[in-house]
């Protein structure tokens, strides 16, 4: 698979989480620019969304592409200088039309420069998921895992809806197929498995 977040660029739409006074937002927002492993991203100062990146720079993106692969990504954002807008103008000519003249003043860049994601792909079967980080983020395998408690039962394997859990004398959930449903630590009779990290 192409770089994820080259990935989301060519989808271009995708939907940004934000916090507003405590509680969520969300919207559809385009990725104007990948570059050096950055997202740019642009706003109007008048609008709520530039209100909430200032009071909360959090954000959370995700977008699907073709054959349900979804990317998601989470970190913080920082505004950087207008000098941008020139680029991300070039690179999309659609805004000349949409930024006409000098309303394009009201325009302030941002871009996310460390973030952890997640690659879900549902055109495989078992789906499969992968991790990644850039900027110096860090992030944890996914999946649910199986801790030396493990008395090697069986339990968890024979609940485990995509068959993700292997024998052993300790057992051992696959990250990159675990659904992360969660029947596997619903279900261990000896408290053996440990939550999924989350994303």
């Amino acid at each position: 698979m192409e770089n994820p977040l080259e990935f989301l660029r060519n989808i271009r739409s995708v939907a940004v989480a934000t916090v507003a006074q405590g509680k969520p937002a969300v919207r559809k927002s385009e990725i104007m620019l990948v570059e050096n492993e950055k997202l740019y991203f642009i706003t109007a100062r008048g609008k709520p969304y530039y209100k909430q990146l200032m009071e909360n720079p959090e954000i959370a993106i995700m977008g699907m592409g073709k054959n349900h692969v979804t990317i998601r990504v989470k970190g913080k954002i920082e505004f950087v200088d207008k000098s941008y807008l020139e680029k991300i103008f070039e690179a999309n000519p659609v805004l000349d039309g949409v930024y006409p003249g000098k309303t394009k003043e009201s325009l302030e860049v941002f871009r996310l420069s460390a973030g952890a994601g997640e690659v879900f792909d549902l055109s495989v079967v078992p789906p499969k998921r992968q991790r990644f980080a850039f900027g110096g983020a860090k992030v944890e395998d996914p999946g649910y895992k199986v801790t030396e408690k493990c008395k090697a039962c069986g339990t968890c394997e024979e609940v485990c809806p995509k068959g993700a859990i292997s024998k052993g004398d300790i057992y051992k959930i696959d990250g990159s197929v675990c659904q992360e449903c969660g029947r596997c630590y619903e279900n261990c009779p000896n408290e053996a498995i440990e939550p999924a990290s989350g994303l």
